[in-house]
């Protein structure tokens, strides 16, 4: 029987890390099971000499959430949590989003390559860049891909972004609405991939043979919005929610502003039921307008933010 295509209203039923309880490991299990945004790398740089870039498809990624699916419910029913949560916990800014994504990551290439589960080993991470005496930015991880052979570079990024029309990937932007997904691409082709060769602390100086680009995350359809064709560059099976105008009352009266609850910043990525409390007063008043940001109705993420700054956002 062939699975449905994925859609923002019935996204909840494709979500595999809701299976576990315990909320790093959930968040975990979506950073494995979430597929990259892109099936393929878009050249939207200048043209310049860089390498070439790769993304992982979707198929990769489902592989590595089967193959670390009994790791995955040990540590959602042993002891061995408190190795995630120590990891994480330890690492800087554990707070921030980004952080937490490579965190995870990071985790799961460690933790599965100890355990046999995937060939990559990390053979650096973090890697300074510099001009003269100045950093210019850095390399996120560094591995040596034990069944190809091959030393890789993964960059990373996790983002929640918002389209409008015609979807194009400069009108998928983030709550700060300088972020765009054209403008990290950009970047990402014309800084971190330029680098060829790399100083590690314990394997030398190493030649980066592949590029890989690791966007995930989430997007938010306009509500208004149902006739969406997916471009051939956005991967059918990624997180696909709804957003809402915040002064398009007509749409925001048939949520029940009663129940609707506003996420924790680590909600982004997956929801921690310890924060819903019915006793808990509302932010806001039936007659007036919740703020801007990432709210769940019931189960299901949802984002209201001002159009203008989107649609103002996208036309450039």
């Amino acid at each position: 029987m062939t699975e449905p295509t994925p859609t923002p209203d019935n996204a909840s039923t494709y979500a595999p890390w809701e299976q576990f309880r315990r909320p790093y490991v959930r968040d975990l299990a979506y950073v494995l099971a979430c597929p990259n945004v892109l099936t393929k790398w878009l050249n939207l740089a200048p043209p310049q000499n860089t390498a070439a870039i790769t993304v992982h498809s979707a198929s990769f990624w489902q592989a590595q959430f089967d193959s670390y699916l009994t790791r995955l419910q040990e540590l959602d029913t042993t002891l061995d949590y408190q190795q995630l949560t120590r990891y994480l916990l330890t690492r800087p800014s554990p707070n921030r989003l980004g952080f937490h994504f490579e965190g995870l990551l990071s985790f799961w290439l460690t933790d599965g390559y100890a355990h046999g589960l995937h060939p990559y080993e990390i053979i650096a991470s973090n890697v300074q860049l510099y001009q003269g005496k100045q950093t210019i930015g850095e390399l996120d991880l560094v591995l040596y891909n034990h069944h190809h052979k091959l030393t890789e570079h993964w960059e990373l990024a996790i983002k929640f972004f918002m389209g409008s029309a015609p979807f194009a990937p400069e009108n998928w932007v983030g709550i700060n609405s300088n972020d765009n997904l054209q403008r990290k691409m950009v970047h990402m082709q014309t800084k971190q991939f330029c680098t060829l060769w790399i100083d590690t602390k314990d394997h030398g100086r190493v030649k980066i043979d592949k590029r890989y680009a690791v966007i995930k995350g989430r997007f938010f359809l306009p509500i208004n919005h149902n006739d969406f064709v997916y471009p051939d560059w956005l991967a059918i099976s990624f997180p696909m929610h709804r957003w809402y105008d915040r002064q398009d009352t007509a749409n925001l009266a048939a949520l029940d502003l009663a129940t609707l609850r506003p996420a924790h910043y680590v909600e982004w990525f997956t929801k921690r039921d310890f924060y819903d409390d019915p006793q808990q007063p509302l932010l806001w008043s039936q007659s007036e307008l919740p703020m801007s940001g990432l709210y769940f109705d019931h189960d299901k993420p949802l984002v209201i933010y001002p159009e203008q700054e989107v649609l103002v956002e996208a036309k450039r």
